[in-house]
């Protein structure tokens, strides 16, 4: 019996996506656990691994928007995926033992070249789709591309908070000397021990965490008519990227060291550029 692959779901808030590309391709064999697509959404993109072997058979194609629970393909067992495949050569080597002319035999090599040919121009817009469904159009004097679900989500955000939050920039000097001095001092010893530099990241966390701590007001929100003052240290850090600009959190900055905080850092930049943060 064939397994559906389904979209699994990612988050409480989260009911669509868009299947952006299949990392196999359609009567390929797959194994049990292997990465068969990615669903890139408002908030991160997940790789979909498979439940099990078998032939895979695509029903949704790349650059389409999905739903949570979708069946976007099957994988039939192996067994049964196999069969057509002996029926699909039986061609080939008929025409490779049929024709004793030489004449007959390159033809018939020929026909039997621009088999794989389609495939391969079937298969080189599949995997292409995040650059020709994005385009609407394209002139002389602009080109527009459809909006990510992640960059739709940036998008929303920013014109929502230039609507709810009072927006204030403020701008403060301070002398970094003593910092930059104890970084050059104590990195190649930071470096050997922990196996990541010590950056100026780490600093600036450690001092947004001493000043919520100083003015807990400030670690607070408004929700209803209660103002509800967080004791938790949970530090966002942008990170850049292709997709857009993203925002992975660093829970419970007062109990981590340095260290920690660079490593943190490092590994959450690292996977939000890859596309493999997780929604947690």
């Amino acid at each position: 019996m064939n397994i559906e692959v389904k979209i699994p779901a990612v988050g409480e808030s989260i009911t669509s996506g868009v299947l952006s590309i299949w990392h196999k391709k359609e009567g390929e064999s797959v194994s049990r656990d292997e990465v068969l697509f990615t669903l890139e959404t408002d908030k991160v993109s997940q790789e979909v691994t498979a439940a099990d072997s078998g032939i895979l058979h695509i029903k949704v194609q790349e650059g389409q928007e999905v739903k949570i629970g979708q069946t976007v393909a099957e994988i039939a067992p192996a067994a049964a995926g196999s069969t057509p495949a002996p029926k699909a050569a039986a061609p080939a080597p008929q025409a490779a033992v049929a024709p004793e002319p030489p004449k007959p035999a390159p033809a018939k090599v020929e026909v039997a070249t621009p088999a794989p040919a389609p495939v391969v121009q079937k298969s080189a817009p599949a995997s292409a789709p995040d650059a020709a469904p994005t385009v609407v159009s394209s002139n002389s004097r602009e080109t527009r591309k459809k909006l990510s679900p992640l960059r739709r989500k940036i998008a929303t955000q920013l014109v929502m908070a230039q609507q709810t939050a009072a927006i204030l920039t403020t701008f403060n000097e301070c002398d970094m000397s003593a910092v930059m001095n104890l970084r050059k001092e104590l990195q190649e010893e930071f470096t050997k021990k922990h196996g990541v530099k010590l950056g100026f990241m780490s600093f600036f966390v450690k001092a947004v965490v001493d000043a919520l701590q100083a003015v807990p007001a400030i670690n607070s929100r408004i929700v209803g008519e209660e103002l509800v003052t967080s004791n938790a240290y949970d530090i966002g850090v942008a990170v850049g990227t292709e997709r857009g600009l993203i925002v992975p959190v660093v829970r419970d900055c007062e109990k981590l060291s340095f260290a920690d905080i660079e490593t943190r850092l490092a590994g959450y930049a690292t996977k939000a550029r890859e596309g493999k943060i997780s929604i947690d």
